[in-house]
């Protein structure tokens, strides 16, 4: 039997910036949002560019799906403005459960609060493709921009899986 990948088995080791890599469908993405879901607090899905988050609030690209499927649950991306919110269906009630960001537009939210979030998975951050903008800067910039003064208010920092 396989053994997938389950970050919980690292979860005390976690910094700022954590980064897996490893061999496809070995379970990096469930794993890392099954770990989101279970802390209960806001979390923040990021993808390089708006072209990837318009796809993951489709049903063909949810990356909640099987994670719905295996809990019962009815996790769903839904487009607001030029960021994303992530909900956990049940029925009529819509229930915030996160964020959703483009890193390529993230420049355009400077001054936004987002101190509810602890938690970022920064979902296929290396791109086999040249992006149109600076990636590394851009991420800086996200970083900064969520992870404000946390520890000079004496509070954990921001991580990033």
């Amino acid at each position: 039997m396989i053994e997938y990948y389950d970050i919980r088995k690292r979860a005390e080791k976690l910094r700022a910036i954590n980064i897996i890599i490893g061999g496809r469908g070995i379970g990096k993405t469930y794993s890392a949002l099954s770990f989101a879901l279970e802390t209960g607090k806001p979390f923040i899905y990021l993808r390089n560019t708006a072209v990837q988050m318009d796809e993951s609030c489709s049903l063909f690209g949810n990356p909640f799906k099987r994670i719905s499927r295996d809990t019962g649950r009815d996790i769903v991306m839904e487009a607001e403005k030029r960021h994303y919110m992530i909900y956990d269906r049940n029925g009529e009630e819509k229930n915030l459960i996160g964020y959703g960001a483009a890193l390529s537009t993230f420049a355009n939210m400077r001054g936004v609060d987002l101190s509810d979030v602890e938690l970022c998975i920064f979902d296929e951050f290396i791109e086999s493709r040249k992006l149109t903008f600076n990636q590394f800067t851009a991420f800086q910039g996200f970083y900064e921009t969520v992870n404000r003064n946390r520890e000079l208010n004496g509070e954990a920092p921001f991580k990033v899986i």
